[in-house]
């Protein structure tokens, strides 16, 4: 089994701020009147991967980008 995570850059502060904004997001309680609608899909074939998968640990799942080429 793998899980799917971006692996931003190290160099690449300002993407990880904005995702930790996003992620903010994601973990509010459910509210009808502000639904949390998500359209992050997108219809391109995945050729290869942008960057090295992490590799597995005991207890846990490969860790894989969603960045693809």
């Amino acid at each position: 089994m793998n899980d799917y995570w971006y692996i931003p850059s190290k160099e690449d502060a300002e993407f990880v701020a904005c995702m930790e904004d996003v992620l903010d997001v994601y973990e509010l309680p459910y509210d009808p009147m502000r639904p949390v609608i998500c359209m992050d899909e997108k219809p391109y074939q995945l050729l290869d991967n942008a960057r090295e998968p992490l590799p597995m640990r005991p207890g846990d799942n490969q860790k894989i980008d969603s960045e693809y080429k």
